[in-house]
């Protein structure tokens, strides 16, 4: 056997072990067995609190990179002063993130919590007096032209949903939620399990802050070394894509989230609404979620307000429809910009595939995700088109979507080039 030939079984060898795996990894993905969700589960158990670092660093490095950069500005102006105080910068900086992370966490919790059980108290001890109201007003259609069998009927239905309501609120709503802090005080494993997650995740990601430009050189090193270099650099290309993303797209959602929130308290403080850090804290996180997160927020909300005033209520809908028209049309596209490149249809069904799949969490991180695993099959494909000389075809795809924000990403997948010069691995 020649050369040629065996390196040419080699490559037929290696792309059908590729395949099989990726097959592999999608039929784990879709349809996980309970061998591979024990051990999966076993695995993430143990990894938690590296989990919880990895998160904390990766939403925390922004917040590091921002104080590093006024510390530097403030305090060390001359160059070789910067070099000096690099490492005393750092660490001051991931103190003040992880300061403001806990501030933060302590803030909403003081904020919420009380907050949610007294407006569920209000809600509760308002439901006979709405009921009266609601019962004279049948009465006085009883006095009319209304048939009294259909009033009756309207009155029986009313006091059965009320007294169902009535006894949620009261006996199974707000005492789980006692409860729940009840037992999270006295289920000390549990609590204790949480906070020792949370608390190595805080020290590693002190860790990863700190190191985080070594771990990803070192992160390239592995990379080069183990894989071929066209692979190599296409991995780099991929991931420095997924981070991107992610990147983008979270961090700009929170802040754009926190500026809606903040909008949206003003508002309703103002107009003197009801619940007002409630209402705003709902608006503002359910923001997060793409998509559905506006009327998941919304439809709570106005519901909250409905208890005390209709017309308050009215002018809550049409504040968070001008709100979301400002945000969707002028705020987050000044904040996002096109992060994602993703048409609606293809967020639609993101946000339900991966919800499906992993919950509230899959809403969030669905939509990047998606993005990522559409430019690898863009790549994919333009590169079989281009392999199969109909180049033509993906000119004429850039010529009529032109705006499409994928396009910056011009290059096919460089596993799927063909062998023509040296391929520089940049991205």
């Amino acid at each position: 056997m020649t050369t040629e030939s065996k390196q040419r079984l080699k490559n037929i060898l290696l792309l059908v072990a590729c395949t099989a795996s990726v097959l592999c990894l999608i039929v784990l993905f879709f349809f996980r067995t309970s061998i591979f969700t024990k051990a999966l589960s076993a695995a993430v158990s143990i990894l938690m609190p590296f989990i919880y670092g990895l998160v904390i660093a990766y939403l925390l490095r922004p917040v590091c990179l921002f104080f590093e950069r006024v510390i530097m500005q403030i305090f060390c102006r001359r160059a070789d002063r910067r070099q000096k105080a690099a490492g005393l910068v750092r660490m001051i900086s991931i103190t003040l993130s992880l300061v403001v992370m806990f501030a933060a966490i302590a803030l909403l919790a003081l904020a919420i919590v009380p907050e949610l059980i007294s407006s569920i108290t209000r809600i509760a001890s308002r439901i006979p007096s709405a009921v009266d109201a609601f019962e004279k007003w049948l009465q006085g259609l009883d006095k009319g032209s209304y048939a009294h069998e259909v009033v009756v009927a309207i009155q029986d239905s009313v006091d059965t949903i009320t007294q169902r309501l009535q006894s949620f609120l009261q006996e199974d709503l707000l005492p789980a939620a006692q409860s729940a802090l009840t037992n999270m005080t006295s289920s000390f494993m549990g609590i204790l399990s949480v906070l020792k997650n949370f608390g190595l995740g805080c020290i590693i990601s002190a860790y990863l802050l700190g190191s985080w430009e070594r771990f990803v050189h070192q992160a390239a090193l592995i990379v080069y070394a183990v894989f071929p270099p066209k692979a190599a650099d296409w991995i780099r290309k991929e991931s420095s894509l997924t981070n991107r993303m992610f990147n983008g797209f979270i961090h700009g959602k929170l802040l754009d989230s926190l500026i809606v929130g903040i909008l949206c308290f003003v508002f309703v403080y103002i107009t003197n609404m009801p619940y007002a850090l409630l209402i705003s804290v709902i608006v503002g996180v359910t923001n997060v979620i793409p998509f559905f997160g506006p009327y998941l927020g919304a439809i709570p909300s106005a519901l909250l307000i409905l208890t005390i005033s209709p017309v308050k209520c009215l002018v809550f809908v049409i504040f968070i429809i001008i709100l979301q028209q400002v945000d969707g049309n002028l705020l987050g596209p000044m904040i996002l910009g096109d992060r994602v490149g993703l048409s609606g249809i293809w967020i639609l069904f993101s946000i339900l595939v991966f919800s499906s799949l992993w919950g509230l969490p899959g809403m969030i991180v669905g939509v990047p995700l998606f993005a990522v695993i559409y430019d690898l099959i863009r790549g994919i494909v333009f590169g079989l088109l281009e392999r199969r000389g109909r180049s033509d075809m993906t000119q004429d795809y850039r010529a009529r979507y032109p705006r499409q924000k994928q396009e910056k990403f011009q290059k096919p997948s460089v596993m799927l080039k063909k062998k023509s010069g040296k391929h520089t691995g940049k991205s």
